[in-house]
């Protein structure tokens, strides 16, 4: 157990959670997540399983000898209640089977099976990218395999019991009066949230279409249906339960908002404990991912969307970031000038870090973060890279010159991006040899000839400092000076490498020219 060598203000939030699970559950062990593929991949979805996947990990490897199962269920049953944004030139085709199950619309894009199984796709796509593997559950194969038969026939036969459960969990002072633990799916026009119960009996139901759901209004029809017929969906506080519970769960994550008094959660687990009599699995919260202090909204239009976050940023440092604040803290993840740089030599430092050396708490948890995604896919530095680069402008030459091609072709798209939008300091951004006038042309011409082939970065920069003293002058007006004319700005990157990366002999015909 971690607990053996480390106190748990060590430790990384996996591995918290981990152990607790396993303190209190016996094995065999299920790790839960999923999602209702209802739209275009949320980054939040991204959480939804990296969090997950790093608890399956945590006690894959705590848990020796134990089977570990790790599930994400889709939920594509759900209603289709809204066409989503990118999805607005559909909008005709897709409004007529507004109310129906999600899996049950077809993709107006012909692309996949239906709706949902398009975004289902996305993610699962998206999965194998970040090395997530899973077993993936459908809900309409659970359906259909009478997974919920049973839960669905014990919700209706006591359903005054389940109902005063609902009530209670959630909050509420009353129910509504047609209030029925199954959503029947109407035979005539296919919709699911626009029909009510109006009887049962031994697994059988009578129902009626006829709600208006202000998106969809019901068809009218009334029919009859038995529950062995899988025509049906519980409803969503009485779902996720069943799944837990068929599923034999010991945990599953779920964002603040699922934990708030009152929220989902709090029905789930009085089901699990009123109704089930037993314990419900063990829930970890996870805060909001928020960009500039704001929670990410798809149809607000707040944050970046994932196919942004996938081509901005690689992999690896995007684990990286949802992974290294503790799980219940909000997660500030913006892309710009003044993040993207840090962000990434903090995720080089980690990947630096020796794993059997003495550490500090927040080094030891960043390392166990870093330990979580694919790694580093490049070996030099990324501000060399940079400068290399911006003097030859040539990615397969500065590959060479730094001795890491592959990881040189690894990380060119992202930077290109990056110039692209702007996000490289500008003292990064520069051509070569397309300069100023220097203040003090004399002092830069005695530095140049005191540059001499074969110096090495660290005595190119301390010459610039024993120059300027000896002359008396401020070395930061040296600088100044040696950057105007070079590159025409009036900072740049650290001097001495970036004469040994451009070439001693070069920079010294610049200045010496000056």
């Amino acid at each position: 157990m971690p607990s053996d060598s480390l106190d748990k203000k060590n430790m990384h939030w996996n591995e918290i959670i981990a152990e607790e699970i396993i303190e209190k559950k016996k094995p065999p062990y299920a790790v839960l997540s999923g999602i209702t593929t209802s739209g275009p991949l949320h980054p939040g979805t991204l959480c939804e399983f990296m969090f997950a996947d790093a608890v399956y990990k945590s006690m894959k490897k705590a848990a020796v000898g134990q089977i570990v199962e790790f599930y994400f269920f889709a939920d594509i049953l759900d209603a289709f209640d809204n066409v989503p944004e990118p999805f607005k030139q559909y909008e005709a085709q897709l409004i007529p089977h507004l109310g129906k199950p999600l899996v049950h619309v077809p993709d107006p894009m012909g692309c996949h099976a239906s709706f949902a199984d398009h975004f289902l796709t996305e993610a699962t796509d998206a999965m194998k990218k970040f090395g997530v593997q899973p077993t993936i559950i459908r809900a309409e194969k659970a359906y259909a395999e009478g997974r919920y038969d049973k839960y669905a026939m014990e919700f209706s036969e006591r359903k005054d019991e389940i109902k005063e459960i609902v009530r209670v969990s959630s909050l509420r002072e009353t129910m509504p009066e047609s209030w029925h633990p199954i959503m029947a799916i109407c035979a005539k026009c296919g919709k699911v949230s626009t029909t009510r119960i109006l009887s049962y009996s031994n697994g059988e139901y009578e129902y009626s279409c006829d709600q208006d759901v202000k998106y969809t209004k019901g068809c009218g029809y009334s029919g009859k249906a038995k529950i062995s017929d899988h025509k049906y969906k519980l409803l969503f506080r009485l779902d996720w339960p069943s799944r837990q519970d068929f599923l034999h769960i010991s945990t599953e994550g779920g964002s603040v908002d699922h934990h708030t008094k009152g929220g989902t959660l709090s029905t789930v687990s009085a089901i699990h404990r009123d109704f089930f009599k037993k314990e419900p699995p063990y829930f970890y919260k996870f805060g909001f991912l928020k960009y500039k202090g704001k929670k990410y909204s798809k149809s607000k239009g707040i944050g970046h969307t994932v196919a942004e976050l996938m081509e901005l940023l690689p992999i690896p440092v995007l684990q990286y970031a949802l992974l290294r604040p503790d799980i219940q803290e909000d997660k500030e993840l913006v892309l710009e000038e003044s993040t993207l740089l840090p962000l990434i030599a903090d995720f080089e430092a980690v990947g630096n870090l020796d794993a059997s050396s003495e550490m500090a708490r927040p080094e030891r948890k960043k390392l166990i973060s870093y330990a979580l995604t694919q790694g580093k896919g490049w070996k030099a530095p990324i501000i060399d890279i940079l400068v290399t680069y911006a003097i030859y402008k040539d990615w397969k030459k500065t590959g060479e010159l730094l001795g890491d091609p592959e990881g040189v072709a690894y990380l060119a798209p992202y930077i290109s991006r990056w110039l692209e939008k702007g996000w490289i300091p500008d003292k990064y951004v520069f051509e070569l040899g397309k300069g100023g006038k220097a203040e003090n042309p004399a002092l830069v011409h005695k530095f140049a000839s005191q540059l001499r082939e074969g110096m090495n970065d660290e005595e190119a920069q301390a010459l610039v400092f024993s120059v300027a003293k000896e002359n008396g002058a401020a070395p930061a007006a040296l600088f100044k000076d040696l950057y105007t004319v070079l590159i025409g700005k009036p900072m740049g990157p650290k001097f001495g490498k970036f004469a040994v990366v451009a070439g001693i002999g070069r920079i010294k015909d610049i200045l010496g020219s000056a």
